[in-house]
């Protein structure tokens, strides 16, 4: 009796997910669907999950090696794996449901964090199931993956790729993205990218379908569907950037200067390639995958038929070098894109209209990450350390420093430690302290008051569920 009262709520919230989902939405995946048992599973499902009516929010830190996720709704934290080569990783990047622990070397722990969303149509699917490792360092090396030594990936105020990460200074960021049916994950130091199925991973198993081999710099490997955004090494590309004018000091990385569109397998698709010169940053957005480039960016969208499109989006006239985005930041799933605009502000770029905006501030900022709201929110953290709310119009509201005792001295003045971690929800951001091991959540939307402050010990942060 009381296994059945337990199950009760799952049932009716899956009955209410059926009911969301039936035939007569817009969704390409509903089109042909006519019997029931193809309508009893909902969009997105894997066995052992639960489907619940909210997104799964949680904030994954690495502590030793000890990899632990904090539910801000209810403040629990549990531990999600520990051991094995976590308390040697220097990055930690995730695709909003697995977490890729990486080595200075580049040697990989994946962790299924068993909280993720799942897109579909004009509404989403929001799923809970335990966490599991699915892969270790061996299982990558089993599959023939070259990771290379490190210490060729620039990181600093943001890591440049379309997943959210963080890697410790001096050691060789792994970056990885997902789609619905691929995961990529890439390796600067050697150039190598490893394209894995996306339901197979979903199932705790490695499955690869394509290997990407290039020039070792530091670009983009991305899903876009069942193909690749990728960046490449032209012939004609200045590569003398991978010197370091200091002998003592890590090599600069080289920078790609061509985007162009794969097959899962690594095999390019014909007349899709666009010039891309310093590229420097990517995103996936609900309208495609952009990637920053020296002079505006390039976004690669894909119709209902998986065709995919690029297209140029310049900067405004004027632009100055020293102004140009280096990463992107936004909510996930959402148009718009934020990012540092030198000393000057913060750059919006809503990537459904195709438009830069220029949002200065009276100091220099250190992080920005876009809302994606009809506002045009942003929200930054600025040299103080403290974190700023922003609107096309200048800024609205300002928290005191809250991660002052994390900043450390730059080349060109304060910087944030990539283990400082700016995540942001629809009216709530969260911000991490390594230094005083807490999280501070603020309500960005109601005067940038800080509603609570969360213990979470953690030298990298990240965020899953969505």
């Amino acid at each position: 009796m009381t296994r059945r009262t337990a199950l009760l709520p799952a049932a009716l919230v899956t009955l209410l997910a059926l009911a969301a989902c039936s035939p007569g939405t817009d969704s390409a995946d509903d089109a042909g669907t006519t019997g029931a048992d193809e309508t009893a599973v909902p969009h997105g499902y894997v066995e052992g999950a639960r489907e619940l009516q909210e997104p799964q929010l949680r904030l994954v830190a690495l502590d030793g090696d000890v990899l632990s996720a904090l539910d801000p709704a209810s403040g629990e934290i549990v531990e999600l794996a520990s051991g094995g080569s976590l308390g040697e990783a220097s990055s930690l990047t995730t695709d909003g449901r697995h977490l890729f622990a990486a080595t200075p070397d580049g040697r990989l722990t994946v962790v299924d964090g068993g909280a993720w969303t799942v897109p579909h149509g004009d509404h989403s699917h929001y799923y809970l199931a335990d966490p599991r490792v699915v892969a270790e360092p061996d299982d990558l090396a089993d599959l023939g993956v070259e990771t290379g030594t490190g210490a060729e990936t620039e990181t600093g105020n943001g890591s440049g790729s379309a997943a959210a990460g963080a890697s410790e200074g001096g050691a060789q960021e792994v970056r990885a993205a997902s789609s619905a049916s691929l995961t990529a994950a890439s390796w600067s130091a050697t150039g190598t990218g490893l394209v894995l199925d996306g339901d197979a991973l979903a199932d705790g198993e490695l499955d690869a379908v394509g290997r990407i081999e290039g020039t070792p710099h530091d670009g983009v490997l991305v899903p876009l569907g069942d193909e690749l955004i990728a960046s490449v090494v032209s012939d004609a590309a200045d590569t003398s950037v991978s010197g370091s004018a200091d002998a003592s000091g890590p090599a600069a990385p080289v920078r790609a200067d061509t985007v162009v569109v794969t097959t899962a397998e690594g095999e390019p698709v014909d007349g899709l390639e666009e010039p891309c010169p310093a590229l420097r940053g990517s995103a996936a957005t609900r309208v495609g995958v952009v990637v920053g480039c020296a002079d505006g960016a390039v976004l690669a969208t894909a119709d209902s038929a998986g065709d995919v499109t690029l297209e140029r989006i310049p900067y405004p006239a004027g632009t100055a070098t020293s102004d140009v985005a280096t990463s992107f930041q936004a909510r996930p799933g959402r148009p718009a894109v934020a990012s540092v605009a030198g000393t000057r502000g913060a750059w919006l770029l809503d990537t459904r209209a195709r438009t830069w905006t220029l949002i200065e501030t009276p100091e220099p900022l250190l992080r920005a990450t876009a809302v994606g709201d009809s506002d045009d929110t942003v929200v930054a953290v600025d040299t103080s350390g403290r974190v700023v709310v922003l609107s096309p119009e200048g800024v609205l509201a300002q928290t005191e420093p809250l991660v002052a005792a994390d900043l450390v001295a730059g080349a060109d003045g304060p910087e944030l430690p990539a283990g400082v971690v700016l995540e942001v929800d629809a009216s709530r951001s969260y911000l991490n302290s390594p230094s005083a091991g807490v999280v501070h959540e603020i309500d960005h939307a109601d005067s940038a008051r800080v509603a609570r402050t969360l213990p979470l010990p953690g030298r990298l942060v990240v965020e899953t569920g969505r």
